[in-house]
């Protein structure tokens, strides 16, 4: 009988555990995409006197709207166990392009400016929905912790449609260099749960985020090419 209650206590704590990462993996997941509508909302308040932009930013809040509620739909499946999208081909430049849309005016008011440079009309495997929000971590992390310019290359190579993040900053200090990924490690104070969740979500599209500079910080997300399509089937499973 003792045997058994601790097994039972075992489980009950392993549940427990469990859910408390989920809550506050949600609870990450869904600020990224409000911080984006707190921009959109910011940048109609102040143009109320200007019809067109208050047009244009409201049609980038009905974006973000849409956004979050793909996050939500993917949270609800993930707690179900029941995530199972299979990657599929997506146009990069529509994705990348989106995102300087919704960053822009954050980086403008910070005096930064975001340029977008490489190849352009890759296709790659995975979801936009998991790609969006893993740039959007990236961006976010330099609005808060980068300085200068911040460059979002595209290029592919033999094996790979590489998205690389880069800006002009003092960087990632060296001691956390080899643990930026890992869950709870934070430079500034964040809740170092950003990397984590971004570096889950590439993974489960198939993929890998990686770290290739220290200084100036540059991160760098590889996907599949189209072409592996037929090869691997990519079955997600929670991020």
């Amino acid at each position: 009988m003792a045997e058994v209650l601790d097994r039972s206590a075992l489980r009950i704590s392993d549940l427990l555990a469990r859910e408390r990462e989920f809550a506050t993996d949600a609870s990450h997941q869904l600020r990224t995409p409000l911080t984006g509508l707190s921009m959109r909302l910011e940048e109609i308040v102040a143009a109320a006197d200007q019809p067109e932009v208050v047009r244009e930013e409201g049609e980038a809040a009905v974006v973000q709207v849409e956004r979050l509620t793909a996050v939500i739909d993917e949270l609800l499946a993930a707690a179900r166990r029941q995530r199972h999208a299979q990657a599929e081909p997506i146009d990069v430049d529509d994705v990348v392009g989106q995102q300087i849309i919704e960053w822009e005016p954050a980086f403008r008011r910070a005096h930064r400016s975001l340029v977008l440079a490489g190849d352009r009309g890759l296709s790659a495997l995975g979801t936009t929905g998991g790609l969006s929000q893993v740039l959007s971590t990236l961006l976010e992390n330099s609005l808060k912790h980068g300085d200068g310019v911040l460059t979002i290359n595209t290029s592919s190579t033999g094996r790979s449609v590489v998205i690389e993040v880069a800006d002009e900053g003092p960087g990632i200090p060296e001691a956390l260099g080899h643990r930026v990924f890992e869950r709870s490690v934070s430079g500034g104070g964040g809740t170092g749960l950003g990397l984590t969740l971004a570096r889950a979500l590439v993974a489960a599209d198939g993929g890998r985020l990686e770290l290739v500079k220290r200084r100036p910080a540059t991160f760098a997300i590889f996907l599949r090419h189209t072409r592996d399509s037929g090869r691997h089937r990519v079955v997600s499973g929670p991020a």
